[in-house]
Parts: C-alpha cells; sequence; structure tokens
C-alpha cells in the first residue's frame, strides 16, 4: 500500500478481510504516521519511498491511496515495473494525466483499476436488481442528497484537512460517486448542467453543488450536495 492516511484505513481494513489476501509493506513519506499504521493492521514491513518498497517487495499489486496529485507519479513507479495498480478515484487532477496513465499501463501490459466502489455497496446493487426486474416501473427521475456538516468554522474537514487546499471539491473528490452510481441506476449520462459556489471563505474550492443530468433513457437526475449543511436529525 502507498499511504497511511485517513482513508487507507479503511483499504487495510477491507483486506485484512479477505481470507487470500495479505499486505506486505506499507509506505508513506511520513515515517511515524507509517510506522503507527503498520502496527495498527499487523503490517510487517514499513517504507517511507514507494520505488524501494516495489523494488523491495515485488508484490502483486500496488494499492495507491493518497492525494489526486500523487496518482501519476506513484503507478507510474509500478507500472514501470511491471506491477499492477489499484488506484484511489479521482484519477488524477487533468485528463492528460489520467491518458498518461492509462497509456503507461496499456504498454507496459499491467491493468489499472480505479477505486470507485459506491456501485458496489449493497444497496445499489439491490436498488439495481429491482429497477432491473421492472419493480418501480419506467424511471424518470433519480435524486441525491448530500448534507455532510464538516466544512462548517475556520478549520474545515478535520479529517482530511488538505481539502482546505484543494481548488475543486465536491464533484471531483466526492460527488464522482454519485455520478458513477446514477450511471448504473439510470444509464449513460447524456447531459450535465453545474452550478457550484465556495460557501466558506477559508477554503480554495467550491462546498456547494447543483447537478442537473439527463440520462439517454429519457430519466433526469438531480445531485443536491453541499459541506456546509449539518444532516437535520430524524
Amino acid at each position: 500500500m502507498a499511504g497511511a492516511g485517513f482513508f487507507a484505513q479503511f483499504h487495510a481494513d477491507a483486506w485484512q478481510r479477505l481470507p487470500h489476501a495479505n499486505i506486505t509493506a506499507i509506505a508513506d513519506p511520513d515515517a511515524r504516521r507509517a510506522k503507527a499504521f503498520s502496527e495498527k493492521w499487523n503490517i510487517p514491513r514499513v517504507y517511507s519511498a514507494v520505488d524501494e518498497m516495489l523494488d523491495r517487495e515485488r508484490p502483486d499489486f500496488l494499492d495507491i491511496v493518497t492525494r489526486p496529485d500523487t496518482h501519476q507519479p506513484l503507478a507510474a513507479l509500478a507500472v514501470q515495473r511491471g506491477i499492477h495498480v489499484i488506484c484511489q478515484k479521482p484519477i488524477a487532477p487533468t485528463i492528460e494525466e489520467c491518458q498518461q496513465m492509462a497509456s503507461a499501463a496499456h504498454a507496459a501490459n499491467t491493468r489499472l483499476i480505479i477505486h470507485e466502489n459506491w456501485r458496489w455497496q449493497p444497496w445499489y446493487r439491490e436498488l439495481h436488481r429491482l429497477i432491473a426486474a421492472g419493480r418501480f416501473g419506467r424511471i424518470f427521475h433519480v435524486g441525491f442528497r448530500m448534507r455532510t456538516g464538516d466544512g462548517l468554522g475556520p478549520a474545515p474537514y478535520q479529517t482530511q484537512p488538505y481539502f482546505r487546499e484543494m481548488p475543486r471539491l465536491p464533484i471531483y473528490e466526492t460527488l464522482v460517486h454519485f455520478l458513477d452510481t446514477f450511471r448504473l441506476l439510470a444509464g449513460e449520462i447524456e447531459s450535465v448542467y453545474c452550478a457550484t459556489a465556495r460557501l466558506n471563505p477559508v477554503i480554495a474550492g467550491e462546498d456547494y453543488t447543483l447537478i442537473q443530468l439527463r440520462f439517454q433513457g429519457a430519466a433526469h437526475g438531480l445531485i443536491d450536495a453541499n459541506r456546509i449543511s449539518v444532516i437535520a436529525p430524524s
């Protein structure tokens, strides 16, 4: 694994619940964080540099759980060595970097798998099954509403503080999950209209988003998302 931050905890937990998977090593430039991570998850070896880890371990694949701007160079280290890659979304900051990652993996005959997991969650799989079975009749509208409340105040996003400096936030970092799940439930997207705003002035990017979509099957969709409002208690 590359990355021992907040979200890497979820990856480590998931890999260790798979009987035929073993995390052989963890790499993170923060040596103390990597050491603590290895002790928590019983990972035998710790590295500060991903290239050194790949050379010594020769793993079946590299799981990249780092900030998006590091994905392309880390994936390149793996595919240059003929090592498969599974990489957290979003793929990379620019379409050019995404294309470079795909081309490099293809040229090296290695797999590049993007970790987009929402559509595989059991409730969405069951909803997809029911839609395909015609339980709901003709689908004419799908909607998602997101209220995380973690973007309030002078020091927002405590668990992932680098969100404050990201020039693009909810669509780039979070709503890709919604958009991909929409594709599962309603079909491919034909058109999209988006409005964004920055409500908390201390962050660089936006934290409020409305996305209106039309799908190829003539259904419409709406994503209403912000990281300022808190979910109202039921």
